[in-house]
């Protein structure tokens, strides 16, 4: 999947998540982070917003912005384990956004992108209508600007870490997590074509690690802290899959019996099964990670 505009993305995941959803049982669209406790997806996508949340110093924070919110399933868990927060979710995906005010409890307002500022509500989860490289808000007006895996979907990214360097505030993070490409190869199409699974769910840029880094820098932040965890992502997340691929079918056809909707799931998850094993062998080589990277302006 190549992308030409934003559209393309926002129709690729109305697509995808809703197979997500049944799947896991749950809102988050994340790859998650792994570890020898976790049990399932939706446990291995509530630890990555966990580690999200105490990798961006949430503790210390009152005002987010999450940026690429999804159904603000991150933002409800936030909210949980930090309750004093005041948490903006963007989403320039309309359907998400309907779909996030009946999951969201105490919703603040519902804006589109002609919203032009801030409202200082203390405690409460907002939903806004906007793209991330043009963000509807004053300057110095948050304390965190988050993106959990959805900076690769920022284009050009330069224009999201220069409007969240004008929103934060002085003493403000910007933190986001991305699948990236290691310095190991060079970002060439052929290696986008090897990505696997990462060709359809990462659908945007590919970016290697070192020039997210240059970005970052060169829009006026200085990278605080890089926390690598792709070994914790990718191959267990695959290992889950391979050893469930029955199971998954089951639940996800369960409502769709038909000879000719199981021959075209057949068909998918088959493309799906070997781009996860392609994944898989990417990781183990190296060639690709997930990092959370925290981030201070100068």
């Amino acid at each position: 999947m190549l992308r030409r505009n934003e559209r393309d993305i926002v129709n690729f995941y109305n697509f995808l998540t809703p197979f997500v959803q049944v799947a896991t049982g749950g809102n988050m669209i994340n790859f998650g982070y792994w570890n020898k406790n976790t049990k399932n997806p939706l446990q291995a996508q509530y630890e990555l917003c966990t580690l999200m949340g105490e990798f961006a110093e949430l503790h210390s924070a009152r005002k987010v912005m999450d940026v690429g919110s999804g159904f603000s399933a991150p933002a409800i868990h936030w909210k949980s384990r930090y309750n004093f927060l005041t948490i903006v979710c963007i989403n320039i995906n309309l359907q998400q956004l309907e779909a996030a005010t009946k999951i969201v409890p105490n919703i603040a307002y519902y804006k589109d992108a002609s919203f032009s500022q801030t409202i200082d509500i203390n405690g409460i989860i907002s939903l806004t209508n906007a793209t991330a490289t043009i963000l509807p808000f004053v300057d110095h007006c948050v304390d965190r600007v988050v993106a959990l895996e959805s900076a690769q979907h920022f284009k050009p990214l330069m224009h999201f870490i220069r409007e969240s360097r004008r929103i934060l505030k002085y003493d403000g993070l910007l933190v986001i997590a991305i699948p990236v490409i290691t310095t190991v190869v060079t970002a060439s199409l052929i290696q986008f074509i090897k990505l696997g699974i990462l060709s359809l769910t990462w659908a945007s840029e590919h970016y290697k690690l070192t020039n997210i880094k240059s970005i970052i820098t060169n829009e006026g932040f200085t990278i605080k802290d890089i926390l690598f965890i792709g070994s914790h992502v990718y191959v267990p997340l695959t290992n889950y899959y391979v050893q469930n691929r029955k199971i998954f079918k089951n639940i996800i056809m369960k409502e769709r019996p038909s000879y000719f909707q199981n021959i075209l799931y057949n068909r998918a998850e088959n493309i799906v099964y070997k781009s996860a094993l392609k994944m898989k062998d990417l990781s183990e080589k190296g060639i690709i990670d997930y990092v959370l990277i925290k981030a201070t302006k100068t």
